[in-house]
């Protein structure tokens, strides 16, 4: 998608299939104007952080018209990816100067059966992090994901607030606010808040939970029982 400050809107269109993901980017101006747009790169990147997957794409100048889809196609192989969360994300060049870059919609590569432990274990249990108070109601936890939904109860500030789940002493991967969006289960009522991490997988021996507030506040480590 473009904001209103870009001249380029793109969205990625995708199918998977056994062993590759084959799919369009759709360009359309978005400021009015034609462009020429040169697509830099494109790969598969992790989710949040990781390995980059180069997306095989000719190396080719488009005309792009306001008003009108053009769609480009690729073609990735999907065979190596390892479970784990992951994005189409691509690199546009517009009329030679600037690039913009754009992501698709999350997908997952799926771990085994067995692996991941799941269930959901009401918490109600409250912290507070400087002057700000949270109630922590429940944990959820699933084939790929692992969630934390928690609800502020009161205090003022600034920075942004996730519940990390720290598993044998290790914080699992916050995934994007855009994970939230693809599931149904995810939605939450209107006072409550969700955090998406990586899955828990059956082998750890250890859960805990801790509200991070910005870059610097913490709360102390609140044990999960196990169940």
């Amino acid at each position: 998608m473009a904001t209103a400050a870009e001249p380029l809107q793109v969205k990625t269109r995708y199918e998977r299939f056994p062993a590759s993901i084959k799919g369009a980017f759709v360009l359309q101006g978005a400021d009015g104007n034609p462009h020429g747009v040169r697509i830099v790169s494109a790969w598969i990147a992790r989710l949040p952080s990781g390995m980059r997957h180069p997306v095989p794409l000719e190396d080719q100048l488009v005309d792009v018209a306001p008003a009108r889809d053009l769609f480009v196609p690729f073609e990735a192989a999907s065979v190596d990816l390892v479970p784990s969360w992951y994005a189409i994300e691509s690199s546009m060049q517009v009329d030679g100067g600037r690039s913009y870059d754009f992501s698709s919609r999350p997908f997952v590569i799926a771990w085994p059966k067995g692996e991941v432990r799941r269930g959901s274990t009401r918490l109600d249990r409250r912290v507070r992090v400087g002057d700000r108070a949270f109630l922590l109601d429940r944990l959820e936890l699933g084939a790929d994901s692992a969630s934390v939904v928690w609800r502020v109860e009161g205090g003022q500030g600034e920075g942004t607030i996730e519940v990390a789940i720290v598993a044998d002493g290790s914080r699992l991967e916050v995934l994007p606010t855009s994970v939230a969006a693809l599931r149904p289960e995810f939605r939450t009522a209107a006072d409550e808040r969700r955090t998406i991490s990586y899955p828990v997988l059956r082998a750890v021996r250890s859960l805990a939970l801790q509200v991070r507030v910005g870059a610097r506040q913490q709360s102390d480590l609140l044990t999960v029982p196990s169940s």
